[in-house]
C-alpha cells in the first residue's frame, strides 16, 4: 500500500511531465491538429493538477514539501537529460536523476516507516557531491580540450548498460530485503528485522552495494571520464570495504552464528573485499 509521502513524490516526479508537456501543448496542438477549445481544456487540467502537486504536500509540512520539490525536480532532469541524450552528459543525467527518484519509490514501497526526504540520497554526504561535482569538472575539461574522445558512443552506451545492470541489482535487493533493507547502518535491531538469505541474497551477501558499485562506475564510463572512473574505483572500492565491515559487526551481533555461517557460504558480491572478520582469541585475551 502507497502511503502519503511516497504518493507525493511519485506524484511531484509525474507533474513535471506535465509541465514539460504544457510548455509544448501549442506544438504538439498544431502537428495533431487539436481545437483551441480542447487545447484550452487541457491547459486548465494541467494547471489544475500543477496546483494540486503543490498544495498537497503544503496542507502537511515542510517535510512533505521538501519531498514534493524534490521529485519534481529530479523529474525534470530526467526530462532535460533525455533531450539531451545525443549527448553523455545528457544521458548521464538521465541515469542520475532517476536513480535518485527510484531510491525513494523503491523505499517507499517496500520499506514506508522508514521513508523520509533522505531516502532520495540527494544529500548523501559532502564527498559524494564533491565526487559528483568533479565529473562534470572532467567531463567539461576533455570535452573542450581533446572533443575526439568524447564522440566514443559503443564506450558510452557500454557505460549505461553497466549503470542498467547495477540499478537492477540494487532495486532487486531493496524489494528482496524489504522492511530489512534499511539506508543506514543499524545499531540496534528493529523487531521486523529478519536475516535474509535467499534469492539475490544468495548469490552475495551485500547485492545492494554490488549494484551500487556497478552504477557508481558506470557513470563515469558514460561520460568517458579516464580519471573520475580510477578515482571513483578506488574511493568507492574503500568507502564499502569499510560500510560491510561495520554492517556486518552489527549483523553479527544482531543474528549471532547464523550470520558467521552466511558468511562463510557466501561471498560479499565486491571482489577483496571479505566483509567483518572477528579477531581470534589469544593467549594474552584469555
Amino acid at each position: 500500500m502507497m502511503n502519503y509521502s511516497t504518493f507525493i513524490g511519485l506524484f511531484g516526479f509525474l507533474n513535471s511531465f506535465l509541465c514539460y508537456w504544457s510548455l509544448h501543448l501549442d506544438k504538439i496542438s498544431s502537428e495533431a491538429s487539436v481545437s483551441s477549445d480542447v487545447l484550452g481544456s487541457t491547459e486548465y487540467i494541467i494547471l489544475a493538477c500543477q496546483l494540486l502537486a503543490l498544495l498537497l504536500p503544503a496542507c502537511q509540512s515542510l517535510e512533505h514539501i521538501k519531498i514534493s520539490v524534490t521529485g519534481f525536480l529530479l523529474g525534470l532532469v530526467v526530462q532535460l537529460g533525455l533531450l539531451w541524450s545525443h549527448t553523455s552528459l545528457g544521458i548521464y543525467f538521465t541515469v542520475l536523476a532517476f536513480f535518485h527518484f527510484s531510491e525513494f519509490l523503491v523505499t517507499g514501497l517496500t520499506n514506508p516507516q522508514n521513508l523520509s526526504f533522505d531516502s532520495y540520497m540527494v544529500n548523501h554526504s559532502v564527498a559524494y557531491a564533491v565526487a559528483a561535482v568533479s565529473s562534470w569538472v572532467e567531463h567539461g575539461l576533455l570535452l573542450y580540450f581533446v572533443p575526439s574522445l568524447k564522440h566514443h558512443w559503443f564506450i558510452t552506451y557500454a557505460g549505461l548498460a553497466v549503470c542498467i545492470v547495477g540499478e537492477m541489482i540494487r532495486k532487486l535487493a531493496m524489494f528482496h530485503a524489504g522492511r530489512s533493507f534499511n539506508h543506514m547502518v543499524q545499531e540496534n535491531r528493529a523487531d521486523d528485522h529478519v536475516l535474509v538469505t535467499s534469492g539475490v541474497y544468495s548469490i552475495c551477501r551485500h547485492p545492494s552495494y554490488v549494484g551500487w558499485f556497478l552504477w557508481t562506475l558506470g557513470t563515469q564510463i558514460i561520460l568517458i571520464n579516464p580519471f573520475c572512473l580510477l578515482a571513483y574505483t578506488y574511493v568507492t572500492f574503500m568507502f564499502f570495504k569499510i560500510r560491510i565491515e561495520v554492517e556486518e559487526h552489527s549483523l553479527i551481533y544482531f543474528f549471532g552464528n547464523d550470520y558467521r555461517v552466511y558468511q562463510k557460504r557466501v561471498g560479499t558480491g565486491i571482489p577483496f573485499i571479505y566483509g567483518y572478520q572477528p579477531r581470534k582469541s589469544t593467549k594474552l585475551d584469555e
